[in-house]
């Protein structure tokens, strides 16, 4: 695995839609906080919201017509992820303020999740 969180690993480059709509969705925002902690990312989550919903749409479709038999632990991750950014974006709703390193736990949460679930999808796509 890659030491450094901030780029991609191997099998993922910065072209992989994961990482560039996700991932690198999160690095902006928390880059955007370091420099301006009182920026509003209201609108910001919501695409991020929408794109994950989108991404993990297609991804739980195509595990259930392909019948890949992980696909409800898989599933379950995705909905762990999404519940720990929808408190965030609660919380922004709310006028809260959230911090960098909230953003960057959300992130490691989609790192591990692109190398242990869906390696284990594509692994079981290319067997």
């Amino acid at each position: 695995m890659n030491n450094d969180s901030r780029m991609p690993s191997r099998g993922m480059t910065v072209s992989d839609s994961r990482y560039r709509n996700i991932v690198g969705r999160l690095d902006a925002m928390s880059e955007q906080l370091l420099h301006k902690p009182d920026k509003d990312l209201g609108a910001d989550v919501d695409r991020l919201l929408d794109t994950m919903m989108e991404h993990i749409d297609s991804e739980n479709g195509y595990m259930r017509m392909v019948g890949f038999p992980q696909a409800v632990q898989h599933g379950l991750h995705h909905q762990f992820i999404c519940a720990r950014t929808a408190e965030l974006h609660f919380r922004i709703s709310k006028g809260q303020e959230i911090t960098p390193e909230e953003l960057s736990k959300v992130r490691l949460l989609w790192m591990e999740h692109i190398h242990v679930h869906d390696r284990a999808f594509e692994v079981f796509l290319a067997g």
